[in-house]
């Protein structure tokens, strides 16, 4: 699953001081619980059901105006590793987030891609408010 486009932004400088961190990003993911340094919870509605999991930020660099993330997930019958990228152009950011899901539950893949896609869009949102204030 891929999700892609961009977003306006205020300030150039300012975004690129934010995607220099990894910090930043994790700070964007909804419903965190708990973050230790590269390694966080997080809690999420799929459909009916609230999960708990594990997520690692596998790697992470910021180069040419550009950040790149690898970020794995593990919580129950779900795995994901999610790939972001994300890249300052004059005053606009330009994302690409690749997600790999799989699922082990039957019947919740459709949902789990669902809120994949809203989390990926709230990232940016939060992203796009940090940069701007």
């Amino acid at each position: 699953m891929e999700i892609s486009g961009e977003v306006k932004i205020k300030n150039v400088d300012k975004a690129k001081e934010f995607l220099s961190s990894y910090q930043n990003l994790i700070n964007c993911i909804p419903g965190i619980t708990e973050i230790k340094g590269k390694e966080f919870t997080v809690r999420a509605k799929i459909g009916f059901l609230t999960v708990e999991t594990k997520a690692q930020v596998k790697s992470f660099e910021f180069r040419d105006n550009e950040s790149v993330s690898v970020i794995e997930v593990k919580g129950v019958g779900v795995t994901s590793t999610i790939t972001s990228r994300v890249k300052v152009d004059n005053d606009k950011l330009i994302y690409k987030i690749e997600y790999d899901v799989q699922v082990t539950i039957k019947g919740l893949e459709k949902l789990v891609e669902k809120q994949a896609h809203k989390i990926a869009e709230d990232i940016i949102t939060c992203t796009k408010q940090r940069i701007d204030e």
